[in-house]
C-alpha cells in the first residue's frame, strides 16, 4: 500500500514538471515567432534592426560554452608592444639542409627545409587547419616580401600531444647570394589574439676581421616620408626554467595552484620584470657602430646600413650575438619598431 502511494506521487510530480516544461516551451517558442514576425516585417519595409541594450546581447554564451583557439609563435612585433626585449633568431623557425640545423649564411640557388612551430594559447579550444604562410624578405627591415608556399595544421589545446604543431616546407633561395629573412604568418578565423601570429628569423653571422662587419637595407614601406632610429642591444632567450613536479596525491606543495589565468599573468609580470627592453646594452668591453643610426626615408626609398663590431679586449675569442632594432619615429616622438636583424660576431 506505502509502494503504491510513493508511485502515485512521483506520477504525480513528473506530470507536474512535464506541464511546466511543456508551458515553458509554448512561450518560448511564442515569443521566438513573434521577434521573427517583427524583424521580417522591418525588413520588408526597409527598417532598421533594433539593436540591443547595452548589456543585454541577442545571443550570451557562457565562458565555459564558448572557447577560442590562439594559435601563435614567436612574434617579435607583438612581443616588442609589450615592452620585452626580441632577439630575430626566431626558435619557432628552423632551416635545415638535408638533416643539419642551418646556423649560418644560405646558399645561393640552394634547396633547404623549413619549419615553423606553431603554439596554442588556449587550454581548452584546438584550431582544425590553422594556415601557415611562408615568405622571405631581402636582408634587413621593411624590405620587400616574396610568398613561398603555405600549407595548414591542426593544432590541439595547449598541454595536450598536438600542440605545438609543426608545418614543414621546401624552399630553393635565389640565385643571387646573400642573407634573407624569413617570415612565418598563421591564420585563423576566430583567433583570440591575432597579433602574436608574424614570426620573423633574420640572422647574419660573420667572422671578426677587426672588426666584424654587417651590411642591411632599411626601406621605407609606407606612403608617406618617415624617420628612423636604429640601436642595438644583447637580449638573447633565456633558458628554460624546470618544471616544478607534482606532489604525490594527497600531499600538498606548501602554496595552492594558481588559476589558469593568474599564472598566465604572473608569468608576464615576471617577464616584463626580467626581460624588459633596455635591460640588455651592449657590454662596455664591446664596440658597435651603425651607420647611419638615424635616418629620413621617402616613399619606397631604401638605404644600406653599416654595422661594425669589434671586442675592446684583443685577446676575445668566440662568439657574441647583438640585435639591431629598427625603429619609426612619430611626430610626437613615439617609436614603433619595423624591423631587425640579429648579428652574430665570431672570432675562432
Amino acid at each position: 500500500m506505502a509502494g503504491s502511494l510513493v508511485n502515485h506521487v512521483r506520477i504525480a510530480v513528473l506530470l507536474l514538471f512535464a506541464a511546466d516544461f511543456w508551458k515553458r516551451l509554448a512561450a518560448g517558442l511564442k515569443v521566438l515567432f513573434a521577434t521573427i514576425r517583427m524583424l521580417l516585417c522591418r525588413l520588408v519595409k526597409g527598417q532598421p534592426l533594433p539593436k540591443p541594450a547595452q548589456n543585454d546581447c541577442c545571443i550570451q554564451l557562457p565562458p565555459d560554452i564558448y572557447k577560442r583557439a590562439d594559435p601563435l609563435l614567436y612574434a617579435q612585433y607583438y612581443l616588442m608592444a609589450q615592452g620585452l626585449a626580441v632577439t630575430w633568431d626566431n626558435p619557432d623557425i628552423d632551416i635545415f639542409d638535408g638533416a643539419a640545423l642551418v646556423t649560418g649564411p644560405l646558399q645561393p640557388a640552394h634547396r633547404y627545409r623549413v619549419r615553423v612551430r606553431v603554439w596554442n594559447g588556449s587550454y581548452d579550444a584546438p584550431a582544425v587547419g590553422v594556415g601557415v604562410a611562408l615568405s622571405y624578405l631581402s636582408f634587413g627591415a621593411q624590405t620587400v616580401s616574396h610568398p613561398i608556399a603555405s600549407t595548414a595544421v591542426n593544432l590541439g589545446a595547449k598541454g595536450t600531444i598536438d600542440c605545438p604543431a609543426y608545418a614543414e616546407f621546401s624552399w630553393t633561395t635565389p640565385a643571387i647570394g646573400g642573407h634573407y629573412c624569413l617570415q612565418a604568418q598563421l591564420s585563423w578565423g576566430d583567433d583570440a589574439n591575432p597579433n602574436n601570429n608574424l614570426g620573423q628569423k633574420n640572422v647574419n653571422i660573420a667572422q671578426m676581421q677587426s672588426p666584424a662587419k654587417f651590411a642591411f637595407t632599411v626601406r621605407n614601406e609606407a606612403s608617406v616620408a618617415r624617420r628612423f632610429q636604429i640601436e642595438a642591444d644583447c637580449y638573447g632567450l633565456p633558458k628554460l626554467r624546470p618544471c616544478v613536479p607534482e606532489a604525490p596525491h594527497g600531499q600538498g606543495r606548501g602554496d595552492t595552484p594558481l588559476p589558469r589565468l593568474a599564472e598566465s599573468k604572473a608569468r608576464w609580470a615576471r617577464a616584463l620584470e626580467e626581460q624588459a627592453y633596455g635591460r640588455f646594452p651592449v657590454p662596455d668591453d664591446w664596440s658597435v657602430r651603425i651607420v647611419p643610426d638615424s635616418l629620413s626615408l621617402q616613399p619606397r626609398q631604401e638605404v644600406e646600413v653599416a654595422v661594425e663590431i669589434e671586442p675592446k679586449d684583443a685577446a676575445f675569442r668566440g662568439t657574441k650575438t647583438f640585435n639591431v632594432h629598427v625603429f619609426t619615429i612619430g611626430e610626437s616622438g613615439s617609436r614603433t619598431m619595423t624591423g631587425g636583424v640579429t648579428l652574430t660576431a665570431t672570432k675562432g
